[in-house]
């Protein structure tokens, strides 16, 4: 598994590489945000591991060009302590994941394969020969394969967790879906129970619906569902 790590703190940057390496990971580093973007489509990382405060262009600049390079690489951004509305922004523009400096690297590493246990789980379901790769309900279509929606038979550009909830949602159409559930099953862990970072993923997700927005339909005080 590779992964780019960027971070401009020397000795955060060294201490989580060694730990990555000896984990097995092949790791490429990067000092700030300009040089971190122009690896990312160089060295094609698996995952990258990104920190909010960078010297040249902060960590969201990064978010989104990487995503509008490849949206499907996951993000786990690194914060600072007390810095909750970033992390929201951060999940907010797709990151997959995020932890708190100061952490203990064993949580990173974690963190690492708990997402790469679900992108592997994901991609064994697609192999299997029952699974059916096209899903259609109404003006939707997914390709559960090549990874793509389909609105009004213009794809969207999702990311992996924004793909991963509306092909659950739409399998399980008009099933009411509470944001612990989604949580659980979108992120993988208990979220710190922080179901706010719900309703900002599913409003994400709305804006890319555009005029379709409403088929994802709040059920107040319970969570979500969708109908086509």
């Amino acid at each position: 598994m590779k992964i780019l790590l960027i971070d401009d703190e020397e000795s955060i940057l060294n201490l989580i590489r060694m730990n990555l390496i000896l984990e097995g990971f092949e790791v490429e580093v990067s000092s700030n945000g300009y040089e971190g973007i122009e690896k990312f489509e160089s060295f094609n990382p698996d995952l990258v591991i990104l920190d909010i405060m960078l010297p040249d262009i902060d960590g969201f600049q990064v978010i989104n060009k990487l995503r509008s390079i490849n949206n499907e690489i996951p993000v786990i951004l690194l914060t600072a302590k007390g810095q909750i509305n970033d992390r929201l922004l951060g999940l907010q523009l797709g990151a997959d994941d995020y932890i708190t400096k100061p952490f203990d690297s064993r949580e990173l590493i974690l963190r690492i394969r708990a997402i790469y246990r679900r992108i592997s789980k994901a991609k064994l379901n697609n192999d299997r020969k029952d699974n059916i790769d096209e899903i259609k309900k109404g003006y939707i279509r997914i390709l559960k394969e090549k990874r793509k929606v389909f609105v009004d038979s213009e794809e969207i550009q999702v990311t992996y967790r924004e793909f991963k909830t509306l092909l659950i949602m739409i399998t399980n159409e008009g099933k009411v879906f509470t944001r612990e559930e989604l949580l659980e099953k979108i992120w993988g862990y208990d979220f710190h129970g922080n179901t706010r970072a719900v309703d900002m993923h599913i409003e994400r997700i709305r804006k890319k619906l555009k005029k379709h927005r409403k088929i994802i339909k709040t059920v107040y005080g319970v969570g979500y569902k969708l109908e086509v």
